[in-house]
């Protein structure tokens, strides 16, 4: 599988075997963390419907905690299938905690003290919200050079030039009247590869945030980018797409709420999809028409670029 799945309930052949000894002296221990705390969430595809299971979780810390009995994790077998585990369980974005058995059974209490210390200092450095921004770079690329070629024939007299991606997202976060640290992703074709090798990794601050920048270089990127954004949902509460094509449609649709929100503005009403924005095309000559993501807010991706060139509203 090329990207992890998400933590999901037991799947529907597995029988519980109800908790071990140390997991059971670990639960009496939770007190105020029993809230938090889920066990029995397994992560794997969707056909096998689960490959790992893990003993306990803290979502909103992206904390695992694992219990290691000694006879069952003391062979080399098992060492190398946990080690396996342990890189799956960090590519889906989790830590984990890991404790023996002989810890648990000498102090539970201090064991889940430890977890209890981790889990606030996490929570205290987390931010209110995580954002992650989908950036397909050929339609980037090719609203750029338009918009760059009607702006020089709009102002004659002006030195306009396109920017690169780094530059140009703080404008797109500005646009969409977003703040705060963001994780974008570019994908590209492997042609495209050399443009922005560089930008891999790269960390942008601005003003009002940061963006830490990946680049995902794919043959059918349309394709990779809709799998990276469903895989990995379970990281972000929002999601910002630059893009307008079909392909879009289903992915995005199916990491945004089940039902349409209403706001009020004055005495109007309208319906719209929330934890959602796009950087697309105007509406009449959005790829989106005929689907439910015309209810997610948008700004045309132009007034990104323009701004992104020095000009301001009026001049656009």
């Amino acid at each position: 599988m090329k990207y992890p799945g998400q933590p999901k309930s037991p799947p529907g052949w597995y029988k519980d075997r109800g908790q071990s000894y140390i997991e059971k002296e670990f639960s009496k221990e939770l007190s105020d963390l029993a809230d938090a705390i889920e066990s029995e969430h397994w992560f794997g595809d969707q056909e096998k419907h689960g490959r790992f299971r893990v003993d306990f979780i803290l979502k909103d810390a992206r904390l695992i905690i694992e219990l290691d009995g000694h006879d069952y994790h003391s062979t080399k077998e098992q060492l190398e299938k946990d080690a396996i585990r342990q890189r799956y369980l960090s590519r889906a974005g989790y830590t984990v905690i890991r404790f023996t058995g002989r810890e648990i059974n000498k102090n539970p209490k201090a064991c889940v003290s430890e977890v209890r210390e981790i889990y606030k200092e996490r929570m205290q450095r987390a931010p209110a919200k995580y954002r992650v921004m989908y950036i397909d770079y050929p339609f980037l690329y090719r609203e750029t050079s338009k918009a760059l070629s009607f702006f020089k024939k709009l102002h004659p007299g002006r030195e306009l030039r396109s920017v690169s991606v780094d530059e140009l997202v703080p404008h797109a976060v500005e646009w969409l009247h977003e703040k705060s640290f963001i994780t974008a992703f570019v994908f590209h074709p492997p042609e495209d590869h050399h443009e922005i090798k560089n930008l891999d990794g790269f960390v942008k601050e601005f003003d009002i945030g940061e963006v830490r920048i990946n680049t995902v270089s794919e043959e059918w990127y349309s394709l990779e980018l809709g799998d990276h954004m469903k895989s990995f949902s379970h990281l972000f509460d929002e999601f910002f797409l630059v893009a307008d094509d079909p392909v879009y449609v289903e992915p995005l649709r199916s990491v945004l709420p089940s039902n349409l929100s209403e706001k009020k503005i004055g005495d109007h009403k309208f319906n719209y999809l929330a934890n959602g924005k796009l950087l697309r095309h105007g509406n009449e000559n959005t790829s989106y028409v005929g689907s439910e993501l015309v209810y997610v807010h948008w700004q045309r991706i132009w007034y990104v670029i323009g701004a992104s060139m020095g000009l301001n509203l009026y001049e656009m």
